[in-house]
Protein backbone atom coordinates (compact mmCIF):
# COMPACT_ATOMS: atom_id res chain seq x y z
CA UNK A 1 0.00 0.00 0.00
CA UNK A 2 1.27 3.20 -0.79
CA UNK A 3 1.89 5.49 1.82
CA UNK A 4 0.45 9.16 0.79
CA UNK A 5 2.67 11.22 3.07
CA UNK A 6 5.80 9.66 1.84
CA UNK A 7 4.76 10.22 -1.37
CA UNK A 8 4.46 13.37 -0.42
CA UNK A 9 8.00 13.38 0.84
CA UNK A 10 9.63 12.28 -1.71
CA UNK A 11 8.53 14.42 -4.79
CA UNK A 12 9.47 17.34 -2.55
CA UNK A 13 12.79 16.22 -1.69
CA UNK A 14 13.61 15.86 -5.36
CA UNK A 15 12.32 19.28 -6.29
CA UNK A 16 14.36 21.11 -3.93
CA UNK A 17 16.42 22.02 -6.64
CA UNK A 18 13.83 23.97 -8.22
CA UNK A 19 14.35 26.84 -5.36
CA UNK A 20 18.39 26.54 -4.60
CA UNK A 21 20.18 29.24 -2.23
CA UNK A 22 24.01 28.95 -1.17
CA UNK A 23 24.35 28.11 2.07
CA UNK A 24 26.23 30.93 3.45
CA UNK A 25 25.51 33.39 0.74
CA UNK A 26 22.02 34.18 0.49
CA UNK A 27 19.90 37.42 1.91
CA UNK A 28 18.59 35.50 5.46
CA UNK A 29 21.77 33.71 6.50
CA UNK A 30 23.39 37.14 5.42
CA UNK A 31 21.47 39.20 7.39
CA UNK A 32 21.80 37.03 10.39
CA UNK A 33 25.28 37.13 10.43
CA UNK A 34 25.77 41.19 10.49
CA UNK A 35 23.46 40.53 13.21
CA UNK A 36 25.35 38.36 15.10
CA UNK A 37 28.80 40.50 14.47
CA UNK A 38 26.82 43.23 15.86
CA UNK A 39 26.25 41.29 18.92
CA UNK A 40 29.67 40.14 19.17
CA UNK A 41 31.43 43.55 18.58
CA UNK A 42 29.05 44.98 21.42
CA UNK A 43 30.29 41.97 23.63
CA UNK A 44 33.93 43.10 22.84
CA UNK A 45 33.06 46.61 23.72
CA UNK A 46 31.80 45.75 27.14
CA UNK A 47 34.72 43.47 28.51
CA UNK A 48 37.15 46.20 26.93
CA UNK A 49 35.74 48.56 28.84
CA UNK A 50 35.77 46.14 32.01
CA UNK A 51 38.25 46.78 34.49
CA UNK A 52 40.04 42.76 33.97
CA UNK A 53 39.36 43.73 29.84
CA UNK A 54 41.23 46.97 29.11
CA UNK A 55 44.22 46.14 31.28
CA UNK A 56 44.67 42.41 29.04
CA UNK A 57 44.84 45.04 26.08
CA UNK A 58 47.07 47.38 27.89
CA UNK A 59 49.23 45.60 28.32
CA UNK A 60 49.31 43.12 25.42
CA UNK A 61 49.82 46.23 23.42
CA UNK A 62 52.87 46.64 26.10
CA UNK A 63 51.82 49.56 27.68
CA UNK A 64 49.97 51.96 25.04
CA UNK A 65 47.20 53.50 25.65
CA UNK A 66 45.97 55.34 22.61
CA UNK A 67 46.72 52.13 20.71
CA UNK A 68 44.59 50.12 22.89
CA UNK A 69 42.23 53.26 22.50
CA UNK A 70 42.23 52.95 18.65
CA UNK A 71 41.34 49.56 19.08
CA UNK A 72 38.49 49.83 21.29
CA UNK A 73 36.87 52.80 18.41
CA UNK A 74 37.63 49.89 15.62
CA UNK A 75 35.23 47.58 17.69
CA UNK A 76 32.86 50.58 18.01
CA UNK A 77 33.32 51.51 14.33
CA UNK A 78 32.36 48.09 13.32
CA UNK A 79 29.40 47.52 15.63
CA UNK A 80 27.98 50.65 14.14
CA UNK A 81 28.50 49.64 10.52
CA UNK A 82 26.96 46.11 11.27
CA UNK A 83 24.11 48.07 12.26
CA UNK A 84 23.71 50.55 9.67
CA UNK A 85 24.26 47.43 7.01
CA UNK A 86 21.71 45.45 9.19
CA UNK A 87 18.97 48.37 8.93
CA UNK A 88 20.00 49.03 4.87
CA UNK A 89 19.18 45.45 3.95
CA UNK A 90 15.76 45.73 5.24
CA UNK A 91 15.10 49.47 3.99
CA UNK A 92 17.36 49.53 0.59
CA UNK A 93 16.98 47.68 -2.35
CA UNK A 94 17.78 44.07 -2.59
CA UNK A 95 16.78 42.09 -5.82
CA UNK A 96 14.38 39.12 -5.30
CA UNK A 97 17.21 37.21 -7.88
CA UNK A 98 19.50 38.15 -5.49
CA UNK A 99 19.51 34.49 -3.78
CA UNK A 100 19.66 32.39 -6.87
CA UNK A 101 21.94 35.14 -8.79
CA UNK A 102 24.67 33.51 -6.50
CA UNK A 103 23.09 30.19 -7.03
CA UNK A 104 23.63 30.29 -11.14
CA UNK A 105 26.98 32.20 -10.50
CA UNK A 106 28.39 28.78 -9.18
CA UNK A 107 29.41 30.61 -5.91
CA UNK A 108 28.08 27.31 -3.99
CA UNK A 109 32.15 25.95 -3.43
CA UNK A 110 32.95 28.68 -1.27
CA UNK A 111 29.47 29.28 -0.02
CA UNK A 112 28.99 26.00 1.92
CA UNK A 113 27.38 24.28 -1.08
CA UNK A 114 23.27 24.73 -2.08
CA UNK A 115 20.36 24.22 -0.05
CA UNK A 116 16.74 23.72 -1.50
CA UNK A 117 13.23 24.42 -0.18
CA UNK A 118 11.27 21.73 0.59
CA UNK A 119 7.64 22.43 0.37
CA UNK A 120 6.73 19.53 2.68
CA UNK A 121 8.88 20.19 5.56
CA UNK A 122 8.78 24.20 4.65
CA UNK A 123 12.29 24.31 5.32
CA UNK A 124 15.25 24.87 3.09
CA UNK A 125 17.43 21.64 3.36
CA UNK A 126 19.70 19.31 1.93
CA UNK A 127 20.14 18.90 -1.68
CA UNK A 128 20.10 15.28 -2.97
CA UNK A 129 20.62 15.99 -6.99
CA UNK A 130 23.78 17.22 -8.17
CA UNK A 131 24.76 21.31 -7.82
CA UNK A 132 24.20 21.41 -12.00
CA UNK A 133 20.77 20.97 -11.66
CA UNK A 134 20.11 23.87 -9.05
CA UNK A 135 22.21 25.98 -10.92
CA UNK A 136 20.85 25.34 -14.28
CA UNK A 137 17.53 25.96 -12.88
CA UNK A 138 18.65 29.21 -11.49
CA UNK A 139 19.84 30.19 -14.88
CA UNK A 140 16.38 29.44 -16.47
CA UNK A 141 15.07 31.96 -13.87
CA UNK A 142 17.58 34.73 -14.51
CA UNK A 143 17.44 34.36 -18.35
CA UNK A 144 13.52 35.36 -17.95
CA UNK A 145 14.57 39.34 -17.19
CA UNK A 146 15.59 41.43 -19.49
CA UNK A 147 18.73 42.58 -19.75
CA UNK A 148 18.70 45.85 -18.29
CA UNK A 149 17.04 44.76 -15.32
CA UNK A 150 19.35 42.06 -15.25
CA UNK A 151 22.53 44.47 -15.03
CA UNK A 152 21.22 46.55 -12.31
CA UNK A 153 20.62 43.33 -10.26
CA UNK A 154 23.53 41.99 -10.75
CA UNK A 155 25.39 45.04 -10.23
CA UNK A 156 23.09 45.49 -6.50
CA UNK A 157 23.55 42.09 -5.78
CA UNK A 158 27.72 42.64 -5.80
CA UNK A 159 27.16 45.90 -3.74
CA UNK A 160 25.83 44.08 -1.16
CA UNK A 161 27.77 41.40 -1.28
CA UNK A 162 31.24 43.59 -1.23
CA UNK A 163 29.77 45.29 1.61
CA UNK A 164 28.87 41.92 3.50
CA UNK A 165 32.55 40.70 3.13
CA UNK A 166 34.05 43.93 3.58
CA UNK A 167 32.46 43.51 7.43
CA UNK A 168 33.13 39.73 7.47
CA UNK A 169 36.97 40.45 7.10
CA UNK A 170 37.57 43.23 9.32
CA UNK A 171 35.37 41.63 12.62
CA UNK A 172 37.58 38.33 11.60
CA UNK A 173 40.80 39.91 11.73
CA UNK A 174 39.63 42.28 14.92
CA UNK A 175 37.88 38.80 16.58
CA UNK A 176 41.07 37.43 16.29
CA UNK A 177 43.00 39.76 18.04
CA UNK A 178 40.42 39.82 21.03
CA UNK A 179 39.89 36.32 21.49
CA UNK A 180 43.55 36.08 22.09
CA UNK A 181 43.55 38.64 24.87
CA UNK A 182 40.42 36.92 25.91
CA UNK A 183 42.65 33.89 26.31
CA UNK A 184 45.56 35.07 27.50
CA UNK A 185 43.74 36.70 30.54
CA UNK A 186 41.56 33.46 31.42
CA UNK A 187 44.77 32.08 31.83
CA UNK A 188 46.40 34.33 33.73
CA UNK A 189 43.33 34.30 36.34
CA UNK A 190 42.83 30.34 36.25
CA UNK A 191 47.13 30.47 37.17
CA UNK A 192 46.23 33.24 40.16
CA UNK A 193 43.55 30.98 41.34
CA UNK A 194 45.52 27.69 41.60
CA UNK A 195 48.70 29.37 43.09
CA UNK A 196 46.04 30.61 45.72
CA UNK A 197 44.66 27.11 46.25
CA UNK A 198 48.45 25.51 46.71
CA UNK A 199 49.69 28.32 48.77
CA UNK A 200 46.29 27.60 51.14
CA UNK A 201 47.49 23.97 50.89
CA UNK A 202 51.27 23.98 52.10
CA UNK A 203 50.17 26.42 54.41
CA UNK A 204 47.80 24.74 56.19
CA UNK A 205 49.69 22.39 58.25
CA UNK A 206 53.50 22.07 58.52
CA UNK A 207 53.36 18.03 56.95
CA UNK A 208 52.08 19.61 53.77
CA UNK A 209 55.53 22.17 54.15
CA UNK A 210 57.27 19.29 53.83
CA UNK A 211 59.55 20.17 50.53
CA UNK A 212 58.83 16.26 49.35
CA UNK A 213 54.97 16.74 50.08
CA UNK A 214 52.76 16.97 46.10
CA UNK A 215 51.43 20.48 47.62
CA UNK A 216 54.83 21.82 48.00
CA UNK A 217 56.16 19.93 44.34
CA UNK A 218 53.24 21.60 42.39
CA UNK A 219 53.88 25.07 44.43
CA UNK A 220 57.43 25.00 43.23
CA UNK A 221 56.60 23.96 39.67
CA UNK A 222 53.61 27.15 39.84
CA UNK A 223 56.08 29.53 41.11
CA UNK A 224 59.50 28.85 39.57
CA UNK A 225 57.23 29.01 35.93
CA UNK A 226 56.03 32.60 36.95
CA UNK A 227 57.54 35.54 35.18
CA UNK A 228 60.20 37.63 37.05
CA UNK A 229 57.50 40.96 36.86
CA UNK A 230 54.96 38.70 39.10
CA UNK A 231 57.30 39.39 42.05
CA UNK A 232 57.88 43.24 41.41
CA UNK A 233 55.38 44.56 44.52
Amino acid sequence: MVDAEETKRFKAKNLRYKKPIVRNLNLASITQDIWDMKEECENVRWYTDSEDGEDSLINALDGDEDEAYEFKMAFSDLCAECERMFEDLREEWVPECFDIFFVAAGASDSGGGLLGWDAYDQDYMGISCTDSLAEDEAEKKLKQMTKDNLIAATRQCFKVYNAYIGLRNRYDSLKAAIDILRDQNTGLMQTVKEIEKLYAAVTEDEWVRKDWSNQSVEWRRYTDALPQEAWIA
